[in-house]
């Protein structure tokens, strides 16, 4: 959109390094979707996709909770507004100085048998009984195979056996579970098939392990297309439309609040990664547009041309979230040059090392020094997932553009 071209620019213009660009309308297309659509169920916004604060502010006043992956994303949640209730802190390994720091602030869910202690002891210590979920790990995957060895959660099969010593903790009550097995999932049958098995077990601990449920986490999942040669878009009205059909079926045998994590699904698309071509050099038959901050500004595609070099040609690339999810997963763009002759070139960035390679001849508009290049996809696991002091340069901006037309900046 020209608007957004021209606040590019003059953002570039003004301050002369890389940044990410948000576009706040974009998420809340993405949220109105999943709003629309499925009606029983709760959205958490997976922090760890992109902490940025307006990101959050924002997500947080359109309904959506809060997955927090860590101690201080609880905190991150708590500074927008969000009640202990609509926090939920997952994740494996957690010290009793991360439980301590989050307690009575958001709904713990324990990775293990162990952090079921913790969080039983500090409770004793605080006299108090606290009700928590227990994350589980359970016996199939995402495709329906059986399942696999996992450092999250506690194995599904052992449950049973385990249930003198879970009945042992006086003072935390066992109230929700949460399953999560895999991201970026664009087959809607298999989440689907996934939900209709959490639901199955759901009712496997509320029957047999006697715990009276109040909420089920189902995870994340919900994947968007990076292949624009091999994707094909997940079916999200479709997956809803069956999805509550699911919980029409189990709505009276399960009382419970039904939450369903988001990251990707509703910001990646959103965000841009901004910066500026510094040199332009032939080595051998190879051009190169030197940017910069590549490796070190936007990690992801760097990591993609990485893989795709040391893996042999006809091997499989599995994706490996949220590093790697496939070696075409980003477009590249020359601002204000979508018609001009186009020449093969490597896109690369000015560390020193030689791995410092965002993408390998790919064909792109003729360019020259100055030209701004944007790269898509860039509004999950970039900024926080970069190596962003390597070398100390300059660090990227961040700037989101509100759907009034104001720019928040960091």
């Amino acid at each position: 959109m020209k608007n957004k071209t021209d606040i590019i620019k003059r953002l570039m213009n003004e301050y002369n390094r890389p940044f990410y660009i948000y576009d706040e309308n974009k998420i809340a297309e993405k949220i109105e979707i999943l709003s629309n659509h499925f009606a029983p169920f709760e959205f958490l916004y997976s922090i760890k996709a992109n902490p940025f604060a307006p990101i959050v502010n924002f997500i947080n006043s359109r309904g959506l909770g809060a997955d927090a992956a860590s101690s201080e994303e609880v905190m991150i949640a708590q500074k927008v507004g969000l009640t202990s209730e609509r926090i939920f802190y997952s994740s494996p390994g957690k010290t009793p100085k991360d439980i301590e720091k989050v307690f009575n602030k958001s709904v713990i869910i324990a990775d293990s048998y162990h952090e079921l202690s913790l969080i039983n002891d500090i409770a004793k210590q605080k006299k108090q009984i606290v009700k928590i979920g227990l994350r589980i790990n359970p016996d199939y995957t995402i495709g329906g195979e059986k399942g696999m060895t996992s450092k999250f959660g506690v194995d599904e099969e052992l449950l049973i056996k385990q249930l003198p010593f879970i009945n042992n903790l006086s003072n935390i009550k066992i109230t929700g579970i949460h399953v999560h097995l895999r991201s970026q999932v664009l087959d809607q049958s298999h989440l689907y098939q996934y939900y209709e098995k959490i639901f199955e077990l759901a009712l496997f601990c509320q029957k047999s392990l006697e715990w009276e449920l109040e909420f089920v986490n189902f995870g994340g999942g919900l994947g968007i297309v990076y292949s624009l040669l091999n994707d094909k878009p997940l079916d999200v009205i479709q997956l809803a439309t069956a999805s509550v059909k699911l919980f029409q079926h189990f709505k009276n045998r399960l009382k419970v609040r039904l939450l369903i994590e988001t990251g990707r699904f509703v910001i990646c698309e959103a965000g841009d990664y901004v910066t500026h071509i510094v040199d332009i050099k032939k080595s051998r038959g190879i051009k190169y547009y030197i940017v910069e901050n590549a490796l070190n500004g936007f990690f992801r595609p760097a990591i993609a041309r990485l893989i795709t070099d040391y893996t042999p040609k006809k091997s499989r690339l599995p994706g490996s979230e949220p590093l790697f999810t496939t070696k075409d997963a980003f477009e590249f763009s020359i601002l204000n040059k979508k018609s001009s002759p186009r020449e093969k070139v490597s896109i690369v960035g000015n560390l020193c090392t030689a791995t410092d390679i965002m993408a390998k001849d790919i064909l792109l508009p003729k360019a020259e020094i100055g030209d701004i290049l944007i790269v898509s996809k860039a509004g999950t696991y970039a900024y926080s997932l970069s190596p962003l002091l390597f070398a100390s340069h300059p660090l990227p901006l961040q700037f989101y553009l509100k759907e009034n037309g104001g720019i928040y900046s960091s």
